[in-house]
């Protein structure tokens, strides 16, 4: 039987009609396919560094203060330095960050090359140092180009010619000796190691750090002192000023509402071509590269803080010089009439110095003022002191500068006190300035308080010197108030995470923190700090294995800091240790100013007169108030910064297979997250530019690995997180943060030893 054509027709079209329908349902099929996986691989993609290079920049302390005026006299010098690491980040899932060492640079001409935003210059406007004259060699002028204060500062250090800046075998006495600034001239706006203040390139320290020796208190033994950590690096001493290029048109039209504490040091991975083969690198042979991945310049920043301390508003007035001492009122007078175009400030500046050596030469029988004339009008426009300007480590210790011998007193037959103690425990005595809380102001009021914004308008001190009341921690500026993490009353909530706290810090807790106003300079800095490192005798710091009283409850706690230095502070509270007070001046009631009269401990005691009060090892440690593995390294390796069978410093220490702590966490002092409304923007914006998520800070992972949805790299196993449990780490971000801090061994935190 025959089919008609309609019947043909009919089941053609539902062959056709079946095959569309599969085809359709295969396209379907492969579009989800398709666009899953395109998802997918956005999603992978989106979780990767946004940049293929990342480097962290920042300086070793949380804040510098120095005078811009240095003429009468100097108690720190400037010095600011540039401490940076470069990290090529992951560029998926199973490729691990690679921290680049010289070695990597080198080999393909690329520099890290610095600078700072608009500040490129300090001598002149901004700074009165270089022009200051010293006769620095002792041939009776001061002709000699590198006859300058500049060059003077230093000259006590030195290196060996036979191996500039770095450790030297032992014995070194048939070597070449290099003194800073007598030898080795220190060029206008340089730093003692030979680096310009912008537009340089950033040395590799390699296994020994970058290293300049010294004389213990005997002056004839040699040692070393390591002023950046191996496998970094560095540009170091630069002599930063807090003022911008351009806002001075001469030093004495200097204004206090000038000062900018929070500078950006600017590093970038460049190409060098030494068109001129002289090894420095010069702006027209540099370029700057481009990130494969972000397609921008391969540029960060850092906060590199300056600051200017408050010494004017007590000694140029009656605060401090009384109706005794009146030269300052003449110092000041001549600058104002003298110079039409001087500011009250500068006048100051200059009162203030006379001030300070009077009130000097009244008290120890010095004579720095027995050239100075006073009523002499006609004046130079540096300096009426009729001598050269007073360095005050010629007679005191003095750590920061690594001068290790202080003078002996000829009235008394005694050692003169180290620089640092000798300054907060006089003004500790006469001018505690107790606040509501009878915590002591004059941390805040001498320190410097400044802000970005230029306003005066939060500092502690009025222009009388007097504290102006209430509580010291609502005068948000300068080193750590309203800045730093630990005085950030909105820390909790923008960090986010656990603080891992052990007796200290939960006694700091519930005591302190819980006004919600942060932390003070004394709950670090006190006698309790100094007992905690004393009693450390460790064979590993990761764990704190060993002796140490950083573990214990708060009552075995207690009794045992009583018990130490032969029960000297056996009537202490936990308050006297952990938040001590002043009352009056006459009062002798003082917890604060124990941490100066503590005695320093060995090897200290024998052979620095500086004692272990600072750039020491003797200072705060994150282990004072956390547990482990938020610790710092062991130490030995930067004597006499650190000593062995004790816990390193912050700045000199690392984890997380050799990233340093300051690189994720920025300097003691100014630690991410800063307070949003606080004093520095800089730190904030810094730590915003370098997490992926703009986030406040510290670094997240993503800021060099791929991670997943949880902000964990893809390369962390539930193995490796295994070991910390969910009960003190509620997240696998949490986690994963405590494994970063346990990732240590002596080659990745140290590189090769020496």
């Amino acid at each position: 039987m025959q089919v008609s054509s309609p019947v043909k027709f009919y089941n053609l079209f539902c062959l056709m009609n079946f095959l569309f329908q599969k085809t359709v349902r295969l396209l379907l099929i492969f579009s989800i396919l398709w666009f899953s996986n395109s998802a997918n691989a956005q999603s992978n993609q989106a979780n990767v560094p946004p940049t293929e290079y990342l480097i962290t920049v920042h300086y070793d302390l949380g804040m510098h203060c120095t005078g811009f005026d240095l003429s009468y006299c100097c108690i720190l010098p400037p010095y600011n330095s540039i401490l940076a690491q470069i990290i090529k980040t992951s560029g998926g899932p199973s490729e691990r960050p690679v921290i680049l060492t010289e070695a990597d640079l080198g080999s393909q001409n690329r520099i890290l090359w610095y600078q700072h935003e608009n500040n490129t210059y300090s001598e002149g406007p901004k700074m009165l140092y270089w022009n200051v004259p010293v006769d620095v060699n002792g041939d009776g002028d001061v002709q000699d180009p590198n006859d300058s204060f500049a060059n003077a500062y230093f000259k006590h250090l030195y290196t060996f010619e036979e191996r500039p800046l770095r450790y030297m075998p032992y014995p070194t006495g048939q070597l070449t000796k290099k003194h800073i600034g007598l030898d080795l001239s220190i060029p206008q706006d340089h730093g003692p190691t030979g680096k310009p203040m912008s537009h340089g390139k950033l040395d590799y320290t390699g296994p020994d750090g970058t290293v300049l020796y010294t004389t213990t208190n005997d002056g004839k033994t040699e040692t070393p002192l390591v002023l950046a950590m191996r496998g970094y690096w560095e540009a170091l001493g630069l002599p930063l000023t807090a003022f911008y290029d351009g806002s001075i048109g001469n030093i004495r039209e200097a204004k206090e509402e000038l000062i900018r504490p929070y500078q950006k040091a600017v590093v970038s991975l460049a190409q060098w071509n030494d068109g001129n083969r002289d090894g420095l690198p010069q702006v027209s042979e540099v370029s700057i590269e481009t990130d494969p991945r972000s397609q921008k310049d391969i540029t960060f920043f850092g906060t590199n803080p300056i600051d200017v301390p408050s010494c004017q508003r007590c000694h140029a007035s009656d605060r401090a010089n009384g109706e005794k001492h009146t030269l300052w009122k003449k110092e000041y007078l001549f600058w104002k009439n003298r110079f039409p175009n001087t500011t009250d400030y500068y006048a100051s500046i200059k009162a203030s110095s006379i001030s300070l050596l009077e009130i000097h030469d009244a008290k120890h029988g010095t004579d720095f003022l027995a050239n100075y004339d006073a009523d002499n009008l006609t004046g130079a426009s540096v300096t009426r002191l009729g001598r050269e300007p007073v360095r005050c480590q010629e007679c005191h210790a003095d750590n920061i500068v690594g001068q290790m011998q202080g003078k002996v007193n000829e009235l008394t037959g005694k050692k003169i006190s180290s620089l640092s103690a000798a300054i907060h425990s006089n003004h500790l005595k006469y001018v505690p300035d107790p606040d509501q809380n009878r915590r002591t102001a004059s941390c805040q009021g001498c320190h410097p308080a400044h802000k970005q914004s230029g306003s005066l308008l939060e500092l502690p001190l009025d222009a009388a010197g007097h504290f102006r009341g209430g509580d010291v921690r609502d005068y948000r500026g300068g080193c750590f108030l309203g800045r730093d993490l630990h005085s950030n009353p909105a820390v909790r909530r923008v960090l986010g995470t656990s603080r891992h706290l052990n007796a200290v810090g939960q006694w700091l807790q519930e005591n302190v923190l819980s006004e919600g106003k942060g932390m003070y300079c004394t709950n670090c800095h006190n006698v309790a700090s100094r007992l905690l490192y004393k009693a450390d005798n460790l064979n590993d710091a990761l764990q704190l294995k060993g002796t140490t009283l950083r573990q214990k409850a708060l009552p075995d706690l207690l009794a045992a800091l009583r018990r130490m230095e032969d029960g000297k502070y056996a009537g202490y509270s936990a308050e006297d240790f952990f938040d001590p007070k002043v009352a009056s001046r006459d009062s002798g009631d003082n917890a604060v100013a124990a941490v100066w009269r503590d005695t320093p401990s060995d090897p200290y005691r024998v052979i620095n007169d500086g004692g272990d009060f600072w750039l020491a090892a003797g200072e705060p440690k994150c282990a004072d108030c956390h547990n482990p593995p938020f610790v710092e390294n062991m130490g030995g390796i930067y004597a006499l910064i650190d000593q062995v069978e004790k816990l390193s410093l912050m700045r000199y220490s690392k984890a997380h297979h050799g990233i340093s702590c300051q690189s994720c966490h920025q300097s003691a002092h100014g630690m991410y997250p800063v307070a949003a409304s606080g004093a520095d923007p800089t730190t904030l914006e810094q730590a915003r530019m370098l997490n992926p998520d703009k986030s406040a800070g510290p670094l997240k992972c993503a800021a060099c690995h791929t991670v997943d949805g949880e902000g964990v790299p893809n390369l962390v196993t539930e193995a490796m997180l295994a070991p910390f449990p969910i009960s003190e780490y509620p997240t696998r971000y949490e986690r994963a943060v405590a494994l970063a801090h346990t990732a240590r061994t002596y080659d990745e935190i140290h590189g090769p030893g020496k």
